[in-house]
């Protein structure tokens, strides 16, 4: 690194101008890198959707979910399948392999679903991709405040002007109302007067569909023009619909008579609505965005806000209310951690101006963090990455490291000074003196993220921005270390009068411990032993959890009640726990989603409640509190869950059971389900099975219907027709279209089936509760099947925060129940994305000890001084595992990524001091004499790094900002196993590299008197 600081000193005007442009580009870079709120996973995620208009779940998995499987099941990038089929609806959840293409897959999947044979009155599958972490991000409430306006008027407001306006913003994947209702005209037929007149509700729905039609049918030509031949016999108005005449079987011997089609039917406006929306109990309609990919969570936050405001003054009637905008986190966060970073600068120059005693100097080690940080931001950007709390996190926690380089080349400068010229000569020695040092330490700190690259899945995708901001940052570090920092200090220091300062009192008692220990070596090793055995004893007591939870002051609820429940039931009583969860005095607002705003997806059973709090509440009371007011109102067969946002989402318990009988797996399912309910520590115990419906079942007698010349399939058309809706074509009124449905819709009660009539080939009539039999029976509402096959999945909330553990524990009781054969069990959910991830970060951890031991042979030329200083390392974890036991943390990813950090600032401080104990055997001193004299040089730039870096950091363990759950653990893990490490490092790894030697040269020596005996 020499020719560099020689370059530096010989071109300061380069450097200068070097320095400008990296600056200048890491600002621009600042101003146009893209914002998120978390990395952006690549895990895509294909859900293909289809309708089955008056199914059951049995005809939708036999009919549309079999098929769908068999086609999807071939195309190549499917990792696995899980299908969900329920009364008119089928939905398969696709999940794509990492390391494919997710547009191809997309693009094969809509293909071969699209080719697939399926019933004619099925619709077309509907197939969306999306990426974990495009789910939405702004939830608007939209209410009808001055009632101005008709309700069917404010819906065509909100879904026609203001829905389409926001999905135009740039960045918006999808803007989605909730809570909708639909103008409509319905003809519901009478059976009582089509059975008078010899008709059915079949031959009713037959003549409207010939009388209100609008077809093309070719072209002519007149005059040298073409001219398109269209026939436009569409109605107009209800009451032209109304007065229809229809040929109907006459009284007197069957002679043809008219009549209009309100003498048969019920023909009325009615609003039809799928959800119920509402904020703070009171009727609102919820629209929930979601961005793209690559779209700026602030900027189009900026953009909604500005069309909000537009919005305000166009309708002055209508309330706007933005209930949840996920870049207010975002800006906090990044509004926090900049904060917190600023004072870890503070801190860290404090520190410096502590050791050295001079301001000058101190600044010329400043001058390297903002360098750093706009390099790394400059790479980001060119890489396509953006800034997201974890590389926001990286950027922050490299601060406390970035200036660890500058402050060993400034302190040996600088103690070159107080005894030699100050000279560029001087420098030039200064530099090279400690340059294979800071290189080496550098390089083992940046091979430690290595690892992060080959850890897979979610898990890679959200620590490789945290990785690649701190890589960047510390190879900025060393080469503003070896050409900024030599060239200020050429300016500011060489004219500077000379300053003695003394050893001072600290640097006597640690050369006379050091010298005590090198004579107690067994003390010292025993001690040390104990101290590791002792933390990992503290480890295995630890609760475990994945990724820490966000504090965004926001709360979920999910209310699933029984399948079959109708929309106004599920709505009253989400009311009343919305009214019980108004009465917290830290909740701002709740809005609740009621159902689905997907037509083929009549999730009347389910709500959604989201819940605002005040700045300063308190989660996990709040939550608490919540749980006792809401529990008397939720009815004994319906499930609530209450829920907080984490980083990457988080799952509860789960459990799979497989096997291929479904009874045998029933029972099984009610074992495991009576020995989860035994543990305290979980909830919202439920299976995906044990829920039933109601069913009408209508069996046909064959006999019975055989002697009327009718099949089942003939009675089930008729019924059909009677009882269900079907949709005709669409009826223009004054230039607004409306749907025209045909049908009772879902307002028939079971009596009025047997009084349906149906009619024979010879225009004969005969009732259903002639040829059929009704009963009620329970049904499975909603059949899973996982890659083909019948599964049972069990799922419970954690009410612990020691997640890992609960999981862990839970699973090993239930391995120990006898389950009926051929049952197997599977934990998933948080137990299987934890165990995974702990094994790929154990195993990023070996893989960066083999790397810093490989840097560090190559530095040193020899494996005795990388071997001391890899003793180094379990006395990180003994100061990181205490510390975290001592605030209560959670051995989560994030402190794993704290330990894997560990392993590169550990390392470099005891590089340092070996470099030095190399310098002085190579220039003839004693092993002890070497070892005493280099930790007493090193002592000072050694605990200048150390505090700075733990300065630097102590902003982060302490978490003022709401982003900094994410750094916390790893803050204290740092903080802690530096502490320890630093003290024993300069003791430990003296007397390491001495025992070493001295065994080393203890086996050499028997081989050099074995081979002298010889030649004696």
């Amino acid at each position: 690194m020499q020719w560099l600081t020689r370059l530096s000193l010989k071109n300061p005007a380069m450097v200068v101008i070097l320095s400008l442009l990296v600056a200048l580009g890491g600002i621009f870079s600042f101003t146009v890198i893209n914002i998120e709120s978390e990395p952006q996973a690549k895990l895509g995620m294909l859900t293909v959707s289809t309708a089955y208009p008056n199914a059951s779940s049995e005809d939708v998995l036999e009919d549309v979910t079999k098929p769908l499987e068999k086609v999807i099941d071939a195309v190549s990038g499917v990792k696995t399948y899980i299908s969900s089929s329920e009364e008119n609806y089928s939905l398969i959840t696709v999940s794509i392999e990492s390391s494919a293409d997710m547009e191809k897959v997309e693009a094969d999947v809509e293909k071969s679903v699209t080719n697939a044979k399926l019933p004619n009155t099925a619709g077309r599958p509907s197939v969306k991709l999306s990426v974990v972490g495009s789910e939405p991000m702004y939830f608007l409430a939209i209410s009808n405040k001055e009632q101005l306006r008709s309700n069917e008027a404010f819906y065509r407001v909100v879904k026609d002007s203001i829905v389409e306006d926001l999905q135009t913003i740039s960045g918006v994947e999808s803007a989605e109302a909730i809570g909708l209702a639909t103008r409509l005209v319905r003809i519901k037929p009478r059976q009582d007067d089509l059975h008078y007149y010899g008709m059915t509700a079949s031959d009713l729905r037959q003549a409207i569909t010939g009388q209100h039609m609008a077809a093309s049918v070719g072209s002519v030509t007149a005059d040298g023009q073409d001219y398109i031949a269209r026939f436009t016999n569409e109605y107009k108005s209800v009451d032209d619909l109304k007065k229809t005449k229809l040929r109907v079987p006459g009284a007197d011997n069957y002679a043809q008579g008219y009549l209009q089609l309100g003498d048969l039917a019920d023909v009325n406006w009615e609003m039809e609505s799928n959800s119920i929306s509402r904020l703070n109990g009171k009727p609102a309609v919820a629209v929930q965005i979601a961005k793209t990919s690559e779209g700026n969570i602030v900027a189009i936050s900026d953009a909604i806000h500005d069309k909000l405001d537009d919005y305000r003054v166009k309708y002055p009637d209508l309330d706007f209310e933005m209930v949840s905008d996920r870049s207010d986190f975002v800006k906090s966060s990044i509004g926090g951690m900049a904060k917190e970073g600023a004072m870890g600068i503070v801190m860290a120059i404090a520190v410096i101006y502590l050791f050295l005693r001079s301001v000058k100097t101190t600044l010329i080690v400043v001058v390297s963090i903002p360098l750093c940080v706009l390099v790394s931001v400059m790479f980001m950007q060119f890489n396509g990455m953006t800034i997201n709390l974890m590389s926001l996190f990286g950027m922050t926690v490299a601060i406390g490291r970035v200036v660890d380089d500058s402050i060993v080349v400034i302190e040996n400068i600088f103690r070159r000074f107080q005894t030699q010229p100050r000279t560029k000569s001087t420098i030039i020695k200064a530099v090279g003196e400690v340059g294979s040092a800071i290189t080496s330490s550098t390089l083992t700190t940046v091979a430690v993220f290595l690892p992060i690259a080959f850890v897979s899945g979610m898990l890679g995708d959200f620590f490789k921005p945290f990785a690649a901001a701190v890589t960047w940052s510390l190879l900025a570090s060393l080469i503003v270390a070896v050409t900024v920092v030599p060239l200020l200090a050429s300016v500011t220091m060489r004219h500077e009068p000379s300053k003695q300062h003394p050893s001072g009192k600290l640097s006597g008692v640690y050369t006379r411990l050091l010298r005590r220990a090198l004579e107690n070596k067994g003390k010292v090793a025993i001690v040390t032993l104990a101290l590791f055995v002792g933390s990992i004893g503290l480890a295995a007591k630890l609760p475990t959890g994945f990724l820490p939870e966000l504090n965004m002051n926001l709360l979920y609820i999910k209310i699933n009640m029984p399948i079959g429940t109708s929309l106004e039931k599920t709505s009253a009583v989400a009311s009343e726990i919305e009214k019980a969860v108004l009465q917290e005095p830290q909740v701002l607002y709740i809005q609740s989603k009621i159902g689905s705003g997907d037509d083929a997806a009549k999730r009347s059973h389910i709500a959604d409640m989201t819940i605002k709090l005040k700045p300063d509440a308190d989660e996990n009371e709040v939550l608490a509190q919540i749980r006792e007011r809401v529990k008397t109102f939720v009815p004994a067969s319906s499930q609530i869950t209450f829920s907080k946002p984490a980083a990457g989402g988080q799952g509860g318990y789960q459990l799979v059971l497989y096997g291929t009988d479904l009874a045998t797996l029933k029972q099984a399912a009610a074992v495991v389900k009576d020995r989860l309910k035994q543990n305290p520590l979980l909830s919202n115990i439920k299976d995906n099975v044990s829920e039933t419906r109601g069913q009408l079942s209508i069996k046909v007698d064959r006999d019975r219907a055989l002697q009327w010349g009718l099949t089942p399939e003939q009675v089930s058309k008729e019924v059909g027709a009677a009882i269900g809706t079907t949709s005709l074509k669409s009826l223009m009124v004054n230039g607004k279209e409306y749907a025209l449905v045909f049908g009772a819709g879902a307002n028939v009660a079971p009596d009025e089936l047997s009084g349906i009539w149906v009619k024979t080939t010879l225009g004969q009539q005969v009732s259903l509760e002639e040829i059929a039999s009704l009963q009620k029976e329970e049904v499975t509402p909603q059949l899973l099947r996982k890659d083909g096959k019948a599964y049972i999945q069990i799922t419970a909330d954690i009410l612990s925060t020691d997640k890992g553990g609960v999981s862990a524990e839970q699973t090993r009781l239930l391995q120990q129940l006898n389950l009926p054969p051929g049952v197997s069990m599977s934990a998933e959910g948080i137990s299987q994305d934890m165990q995974k991830g702990f094994t790929e970060m154990l195993a990023a951890m070996g893989a960066a000890i083999l790397l810093v031991l490989l840097v560090m042979v190559a530095a040193f030329g020899n494996l005795l001084s990388p071997a001391a200083v890899l003793l180094s390392l379990p006395l990180a974890s003994i100061g990181g595992l205490l510390s975290l036991w001592l605030v209560g943390g959670v051995m989560d990813m994030t402190v794993m990524i704290g330990f894997l950090m560990l392993i590169g600032i550990v390392v470099t401080n005891a590089i340092v001091l070996i470099d030095r104990v190399q310098q002085h055997r190579a220039a003839g001193l004693p092993v002890r004499e070497a070892l005493v004299e280099a930790g007493r040089t090193r002592l000072r730039p050694i605990m200048m790094t150390a505090v700075a870096t733990i300065a630097a950091m102590l902003p982060l363990a302490l978490g003022f900002s709401e982003g900094s759950l994410l750094s916390q653990g790893l803050s204290v893990v740092v903080i802690g196993g530096l502490q320890t490490s630093t003290l024993m490092t300069l003791i430990v790894v003296p007397v390491g590299y001495e025992s070493l030697y001295q065994f080393a040269h203890r086996k050499r020596n028997r081989k050099r008197l074995k081979s002298a005996q010889e030649d004696m």
